[in-house]
């Protein structure tokens, strides 16, 4: 596959429609915002591929939980990490072309695999014409931030998702230093998508909501992206409301978590009904098991899926946008 010029593999160019426009980022004045080159690629791949579905991976195993697992004969075949890196290189060879940004969860990855093997995973997504995002929830102080994206900028990683909540000083300084120095993408985790997430993600803080002060403060700083989840409803709008028309929201949340896409469409999209990343993770990943599907199918299954979910988003889009 040839590259684009900056390292990002050229995926084929479908016909576009309204809403995908390869270029569409000159549109955007931005005066302050980190990671520009990550904000555009995405927005280039986004058009090419006609897509905003972010395929998440999620590798459990049989130990973790009793359905949405890794199929074990892999594991016997190849060993524990050789089975994980397996299920992901072909489950990323096979949805690559429904996606332009892959999303490991460092939970599910950074334990069980090496450092080459974290970089081969990453070279199959870019390679694949995708942008690589660790879904990493950064919480620490400073010095450990840095030691966390020192490894994570040695894999190969485009972007990764951290917290606001230690404060700037000495805590999230570091993320946005690793955004500014290298280009890449930073998502603020703002509002979760688990039901106890109103604990203390809504309480008053200064006189709004601490989501929203969490928003405030990332967008302020020059985060270019915003984790909001996908079963979130007013609070999908209030942020995309407070980061303007440029900054990427990544919504989580969609399939057993029971998001309502049209929901996150409606509020959390632009202008244009761009700058939505909904992510679908297990609902992909094992979809060999929900279509019933023998597990030596399943990356056929998950690229069935991440086709079906894409084409089910472009067509709500146009009902609920167009």
């Amino acid at each position: 596959m040839h590259g684009s010029g900056d390292g990002y593999p050229s995926a084929r160019r479908p016909r576009l429609n309204q809403f995908f426009i390869v270029g569409a980022w000159s549109r955007y004045q931005v005066r302050f915002l980190l990671g520009r080159g990550f904000v555009e690629r995405y927005y280039e791949l986004s058009g090419e591929k006609e897509s905003f579905l972010c395929v998440g991976l999620d590798p459990a195993t049989g130990a973790m939980r009793d359905r949405y697992v890794v199929p074990p004969p892999l594991i016997e075949r190849h060993g524990l990490s050789g089975g994980i890196k397996r299920f992901c290189l072909d489950v990323i060879e096979a949805v690559a072309p429904y996606t332009p940004i892959i999303k490991p969860n460092a939970q599910f990855i950074t334990y069980p695999l090496s450092l080459d093997d974290l970089r081969e995973i990453v070279d199959a997504i870019h390679e694949g014409g995708c942008l690589a995002l660790l879904d990493a929830k950064l919480t620490d102080i400073g010095s450990t931030n840095r030691a966390g994206l020192h490894w994570i900028g040695e894999a190969g990683f485009d972007a990764v998702t951290f917290s606001p909540f230690p404060g700037f000083e000495n805590g999230s300084d570091a993320v946005y230093a690793w955004a500014r120095e290298r280009d890449k993408g930073i998502f603020a985790l703002c509002r979760m998508s688990n039901p106890g997430t109103h604990d203390y993600q809504s309480l008053e803080v200064g006189g709004e909501p601490l989501y929203l002060r969490l928003a405030r403060d990332a967008y302020e700083r020059g985060s270019n992206g915003f984790v909001v989840g996908c079963t979130a409803t007013s609070e999908l709008g209030e942020i995309r409301r407070l980061i303007g028309e440029e900054r990427l929201i990544l919504a989580p949340g969609l399939g057993p978590q029971g998001g309502d896409p049209a929901v996150a469409l409606r509020l959390g999209g632009n202008s244009r009904g761009e700058g939505l990343i909904v992510a679908s993770s297990r609902s992909i990943d094992y979809a060999y098991e929900t279509l019933g599907w023998s597990w030596e199918r399943f990356a056929e299954a998950a690229a069935a899926q991440a086709e079906k979910k894409r084409n089910e988003l472009n067509e709500l889009r146009e009902r609920v946008l167009g």
